[in-house]
Protein backbone atom coordinates (compact mmCIF):
# COMPACT_ATOMS: atom_id res chain seq x y z
CA UNK A 1 0.00 0.00 0.00
CA UNK A 2 1.51 3.28 -0.92
CA UNK A 3 1.87 5.76 1.76
CA UNK A 4 0.92 3.39 4.86
CA UNK A 5 1.15 5.68 7.49
CA UNK A 6 0.92 4.36 11.39
CA UNK A 7 -2.47 5.51 11.28
CA UNK A 8 -3.48 2.00 9.08
CA UNK A 9 -1.09 -0.53 10.32
CA UNK A 10 -2.99 -1.15 13.57
CA UNK A 11 -6.12 -1.79 11.18
CA UNK A 12 -4.23 -3.42 8.07
CA UNK A 13 -2.90 -5.94 10.95
CA UNK A 14 -6.42 -7.06 11.90
CA UNK A 15 -7.47 -7.62 8.39
CA UNK A 16 -4.49 -9.12 7.37
CA UNK A 17 -5.34 -11.48 10.40
CA UNK A 18 -9.05 -11.92 9.82
CA UNK A 19 -8.14 -13.15 6.33
CA UNK A 20 -5.82 -15.55 7.47
CA UNK A 21 -8.55 -16.74 10.26
CA UNK A 22 -11.16 -16.46 7.85
CA UNK A 23 -13.50 -15.38 11.02
CA UNK A 24 -15.50 -12.24 9.86
CA UNK A 25 -18.52 -10.80 11.17
CA UNK A 26 -20.50 -7.82 8.54
CA UNK A 27 -23.18 -5.65 9.33
CA UNK A 28 -24.87 -4.15 6.23
CA UNK A 29 -27.91 -1.95 5.27
CA UNK A 30 -30.40 -1.84 8.92
CA UNK A 31 -33.22 -0.85 6.24
CA UNK A 32 -33.05 -3.57 3.82
CA UNK A 33 -32.95 -6.60 6.36
CA UNK A 34 -36.02 -5.23 8.20
CA UNK A 35 -37.67 -5.19 5.17
CA UNK A 36 -36.92 -8.79 4.67
CA UNK A 37 -37.24 -10.02 8.08
CA UNK A 38 -41.09 -8.17 7.49
CA UNK A 39 -41.11 -10.36 4.06
CA UNK A 40 -40.28 -13.46 5.94
CA UNK A 41 -43.11 -13.21 8.64
CA UNK A 42 -45.84 -12.14 6.06
CA UNK A 43 -48.61 -14.98 6.59
CA UNK A 44 -48.77 -15.03 2.53
CA UNK A 45 -45.02 -14.78 1.74
CA UNK A 46 -44.09 -16.66 -1.50
CA UNK A 47 -41.10 -18.09 -2.86
CA UNK A 48 -41.02 -15.32 -5.14
CA UNK A 49 -41.95 -12.40 -3.29
CA UNK A 50 -39.35 -13.45 -0.72
CA UNK A 51 -36.31 -14.06 -2.88
CA UNK A 52 -36.97 -10.40 -4.63
CA UNK A 53 -36.21 -9.04 -0.95
CA UNK A 54 -33.25 -11.21 0.05
CA UNK A 55 -31.72 -10.16 -3.15
CA UNK A 56 -31.56 -6.85 -1.42
CA UNK A 57 -29.71 -8.72 1.38
CA UNK A 58 -25.97 -8.97 0.41
CA UNK A 59 -25.13 -11.25 3.53
CA UNK A 60 -28.51 -12.89 3.82
CA UNK A 61 -28.02 -13.68 -0.01
CA UNK A 62 -24.72 -15.51 0.32
CA UNK A 63 -25.89 -17.43 3.39
CA UNK A 64 -28.74 -18.58 2.23
CA UNK A 65 -26.48 -19.89 -0.88
CA UNK A 66 -23.96 -21.19 1.33
CA UNK A 67 -27.06 -23.23 3.16
CA UNK A 68 -28.78 -24.60 -0.24
CA UNK A 69 -25.05 -26.07 -1.54
CA UNK A 70 -24.86 -27.50 1.65
CA UNK A 71 -24.76 -31.43 2.19
CA UNK A 72 -27.92 -31.45 3.75
CA UNK A 73 -29.73 -29.77 1.49
CA UNK A 74 -27.89 -30.38 -1.73
CA UNK A 75 -27.08 -34.52 -1.18
CA UNK A 76 -26.88 -34.36 -5.15
CA UNK A 77 -24.03 -31.88 -5.81
CA UNK A 78 -25.88 -30.15 -8.11
CA UNK A 79 -24.91 -26.31 -6.82
CA UNK A 80 -27.66 -23.60 -7.22
CA UNK A 81 -26.16 -19.44 -7.74
CA UNK A 82 -28.95 -17.49 -7.65
CA UNK A 83 -31.72 -16.98 -4.36
CA UNK A 84 -34.98 -17.93 -5.86
CA UNK A 85 -33.84 -21.35 -6.71
CA UNK A 86 -31.90 -21.37 -2.95
CA UNK A 87 -34.56 -20.35 -1.12
CA UNK A 88 -36.86 -22.98 -3.07
CA UNK A 89 -34.25 -25.93 -1.84
CA UNK A 90 -34.23 -25.06 1.92
CA UNK A 91 -37.95 -23.14 2.00
CA UNK A 92 -39.25 -19.83 3.64
CA UNK A 93 -38.99 -21.29 7.32
CA UNK A 94 -35.46 -22.71 7.05
CA UNK A 95 -34.49 -18.99 5.09
CA UNK A 96 -36.73 -17.67 8.59
CA UNK A 97 -34.51 -18.71 11.14
CA UNK A 98 -31.44 -18.16 8.87
CA UNK A 99 -32.42 -14.46 8.17
CA UNK A 100 -32.84 -14.04 12.72
CA UNK A 101 -29.88 -15.03 13.31
CA UNK A 102 -28.04 -12.79 10.22
CA UNK A 103 -30.20 -9.82 10.91
CA UNK A 104 -29.63 -10.10 14.87
CA UNK A 105 -26.16 -9.82 14.44
CA UNK A 106 -26.46 -6.61 12.40
CA UNK A 107 -29.09 -4.98 14.35
CA UNK A 108 -26.73 -5.35 17.36
CA UNK A 109 -23.64 -3.71 15.63
CA UNK A 110 -25.87 -1.03 13.82
CA UNK A 111 -24.22 1.69 15.44
CA UNK A 112 -20.93 0.96 13.96
CA UNK A 113 -21.79 2.69 10.86
CA UNK A 114 -22.54 5.86 12.61
CA UNK A 115 -19.37 7.10 12.00
CA UNK A 116 -19.43 6.68 8.05
CA UNK A 117 -23.13 7.08 7.69
CA UNK A 118 -22.52 9.06 4.52
CA UNK A 119 -20.30 6.87 2.64
CA UNK A 120 -22.18 3.83 3.62
CA UNK A 121 -25.36 5.17 2.46
CA UNK A 122 -23.62 6.37 -1.06
CA UNK A 123 -22.22 2.91 -1.40
CA UNK A 124 -25.18 0.99 -0.39
CA UNK A 125 -26.64 2.87 -2.93
CA UNK A 126 -24.24 2.77 -5.46
CA UNK A 127 -24.54 -1.15 -5.22
CA UNK A 128 -28.67 -1.28 -6.07
CA UNK A 129 -27.30 0.76 -9.29
CA UNK A 130 -24.65 -1.97 -9.88
CA UNK A 131 -26.63 -4.40 -9.14
CA UNK A 132 -29.80 -3.56 -11.13
CA UNK A 133 -27.66 -2.58 -13.80
CA UNK A 134 -25.95 -6.30 -13.90
CA UNK A 135 -29.58 -7.85 -13.68
CA UNK A 136 -30.45 -5.75 -16.92
CA UNK A 137 -27.41 -6.32 -18.84
CA UNK A 138 -27.49 -10.30 -17.83
CA UNK A 139 -31.35 -10.23 -19.60
CA UNK A 140 -29.61 -9.06 -23.06
CA UNK A 141 -26.66 -12.32 -23.19
CA UNK A 142 -26.94 -15.71 -23.18
CA UNK A 143 -24.10 -17.10 -21.24
CA UNK A 144 -24.96 -15.44 -17.68
CA UNK A 145 -27.93 -15.72 -16.05
CA UNK A 146 -29.72 -12.76 -14.58
CA UNK A 147 -30.46 -13.98 -10.98
CA UNK A 148 -26.44 -14.93 -10.40
CA UNK A 149 -25.34 -11.21 -12.05
CA UNK A 150 -28.07 -9.74 -9.70
CA UNK A 151 -26.51 -11.48 -6.72
CA UNK A 152 -22.96 -10.55 -7.92
CA UNK A 153 -23.50 -7.00 -8.52
CA UNK A 154 -25.48 -6.73 -4.85
CA UNK A 155 -22.09 -8.01 -3.08
CA UNK A 156 -19.63 -6.62 -5.25
CA UNK A 157 -18.78 -4.60 -2.93
CA UNK A 158 -18.69 -6.02 0.30
CA UNK A 159 -15.43 -5.60 0.99
CA UNK A 160 -15.67 -1.87 1.22
CA UNK A 161 -18.96 -2.72 3.37
CA UNK A 162 -17.12 -4.90 5.85
CA UNK A 163 -14.05 -2.33 6.19
CA UNK A 164 -16.49 0.64 7.07
CA UNK A 165 -18.35 -1.65 9.48
CA UNK A 166 -14.75 -1.96 10.86
CA UNK A 167 -13.32 1.50 11.08
CA UNK A 168 -14.75 2.81 13.82
CA UNK A 169 -12.55 0.60 15.63
CA UNK A 170 -9.86 2.84 13.98
CA UNK A 171 -10.89 6.46 14.22
CA UNK A 172 -7.64 7.95 13.53
CA UNK A 173 -8.93 7.01 9.81
CA UNK A 174 -11.34 8.78 9.73
CA UNK A 175 -9.25 12.26 10.25
CA UNK A 176 -8.29 12.45 6.76
CA UNK A 177 -10.77 11.00 3.69
CA UNK A 178 -7.95 10.61 0.89
CA UNK A 179 -6.51 8.38 3.67
CA UNK A 180 -9.35 6.43 4.26
CA UNK A 181 -10.33 5.88 0.72
CA UNK A 182 -6.46 4.99 -0.19
CA UNK A 183 -6.94 1.78 2.42
CA UNK A 184 -10.28 1.07 1.79
CA UNK A 185 -9.61 1.00 -2.19
CA UNK A 186 -5.90 -1.59 -1.03
CA UNK A 187 -7.87 -3.99 0.51
CA UNK A 188 -11.55 -4.06 -1.08
CA UNK A 189 -10.79 -7.00 -3.26
CA UNK A 190 -9.16 -9.27 -1.04
CA UNK A 191 -11.41 -8.49 1.78
CA UNK A 192 -14.66 -9.27 -0.36
CA UNK A 193 -13.22 -11.99 -1.73
CA UNK A 194 -12.64 -13.44 1.87
CA UNK A 195 -15.31 -12.71 2.90
CA UNK A 196 -17.62 -14.40 0.05
CA UNK A 197 -15.54 -17.38 1.15
CA UNK A 198 -16.18 -17.46 4.88
CA UNK A 199 -19.73 -17.30 3.90
CA UNK A 200 -19.40 -20.40 1.54
CA UNK A 201 -20.31 -18.23 -1.80
CA UNK A 202 -19.93 -20.03 -5.07
CA UNK A 203 -16.75 -19.96 -6.61
CA UNK A 204 -18.27 -18.33 -9.81
CA UNK A 205 -19.21 -15.53 -7.99
CA UNK A 206 -16.01 -15.30 -6.39
CA UNK A 207 -13.74 -15.36 -9.19
CA UNK A 208 -15.93 -12.76 -10.71
CA UNK A 209 -15.48 -10.36 -8.62
CA UNK A 210 -11.85 -10.70 -7.96
CA UNK A 211 -11.39 -10.03 -12.24
CA UNK A 212 -14.47 -7.58 -11.88
CA UNK A 213 -12.13 -4.89 -13.07
CA UNK A 214 -10.76 -6.32 -15.57
CA UNK A 215 -12.62 -5.73 -18.94
CA UNK A 216 -12.57 -8.83 -21.43
CA UNK A 217 -13.57 -6.18 -24.09
CA UNK A 218 -16.21 -6.39 -26.94
CA UNK A 219 -20.11 -6.53 -26.67
CA UNK A 220 -21.61 -9.03 -25.78
CA UNK A 221 -19.93 -9.90 -22.44
CA UNK A 222 -18.72 -13.34 -22.19
CA UNK A 223 -18.05 -13.75 -17.81
CA UNK A 224 -19.66 -12.61 -15.30
CA UNK A 225 -16.81 -10.59 -14.21
CA UNK A 226 -17.83 -8.62 -17.71
CA UNK A 227 -21.11 -8.29 -16.94
CA UNK A 228 -19.85 -6.40 -13.59
CA UNK A 229 -17.11 -4.61 -14.91
CA UNK A 230 -20.32 -2.80 -17.43
CA UNK A 231 -22.39 -2.07 -15.10
CA UNK A 232 -19.72 -0.35 -12.56
CA UNK A 233 -18.63 1.57 -15.66
CA UNK A 234 -22.61 2.46 -16.72
CA UNK A 235 -23.77 3.23 -13.09
CA UNK A 236 -25.02 6.81 -12.19
CA UNK A 237 -24.53 6.49 -8.47
CA UNK A 238 -20.31 6.77 -7.83
CA UNK A 239 -18.55 4.51 -5.54
CA UNK A 240 -17.44 6.76 -2.25
CA UNK A 241 -13.77 6.04 -2.72
CA UNK A 242 -13.17 6.12 -6.24
CA UNK A 243 -10.84 8.04 -7.93
CA UNK A 244 -12.01 7.77 -11.56
CA UNK A 245 -13.15 11.83 -12.29
CA UNK A 246 -16.34 11.84 -13.97
CA UNK A 247 -14.84 12.80 -17.70
CA UNK A 248 -13.21 9.53 -17.67
CA UNK A 249 -15.85 7.08 -16.45
CA UNK A 250 -17.88 8.93 -19.33
CA UNK A 251 -14.40 7.66 -21.17
CA UNK A 252 -14.38 4.08 -19.99
CA UNK A 253 -18.36 3.58 -20.36
CA UNK A 254 -18.06 4.83 -23.89
CA UNK A 255 -15.70 2.31 -24.57
CA UNK A 256 -16.73 -0.30 -22.75
CA UNK A 257 -20.00 -0.14 -24.28
CA UNK A 258 -18.56 0.27 -27.65
CA UNK A 259 -20.01 -2.13 -30.73
CA UNK A 260 -23.44 -2.60 -28.34
CA UNK A 261 -26.80 -0.93 -30.52
CA UNK A 262 -27.45 1.87 -28.87
CA UNK A 263 -30.92 1.15 -28.58
CA UNK A 264 -29.92 -2.40 -26.27
CA UNK A 265 -28.04 0.19 -24.31
CA UNK A 266 -30.84 2.53 -23.61
CA UNK A 267 -32.99 -0.41 -22.87
CA UNK A 268 -31.01 -1.84 -20.20
CA UNK A 269 -30.82 1.28 -18.82
CA UNK A 270 -34.60 1.97 -18.59
CA UNK A 271 -34.39 -1.40 -16.95
CA UNK A 272 -32.38 -1.13 -14.55
CA UNK A 273 -33.29 2.36 -13.60
CA UNK A 274 -36.61 0.72 -13.10
CA UNK A 275 -35.44 -2.22 -11.23
CA UNK A 276 -33.39 0.42 -8.40
CA UNK A 277 -36.90 2.12 -8.48
CA UNK A 278 -38.28 -0.37 -7.03
CA UNK A 279 -35.50 -1.61 -4.87
CA UNK A 280 -35.33 1.79 -3.33
CA UNK A 281 -39.61 1.85 -2.96
CA UNK A 282 -39.49 -1.76 -1.54
CA UNK A 283 -36.62 -0.46 0.87
CA UNK A 284 -38.47 2.64 2.03
CA UNK A 285 -42.20 0.97 2.84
Amino acid sequence: MSSTSDRGAAFSETIQRELSTGEFVFPTSMQAAVKVRRALDADDASVESVAKVIGLEPLLSVKLLRMANSTFFNPSGVEVVDVRRALMRVGVNNARVLAFAVIGDQLASAQEFAPVWRLAEQLWRHTLDVASLSYAIALQVDNVPPDTALLAGMVHDIGQFYLLSRVHEFPELLQEDSELSEFILFWHKQVGQGVLKALGSPDKIVDALGTQDVFGGGWPPSTLSDVIFLANSAAGIPNPFTTVSLELQMTLRQSAFEGADPDIVKQLLDEARAQRTNALAMLSA
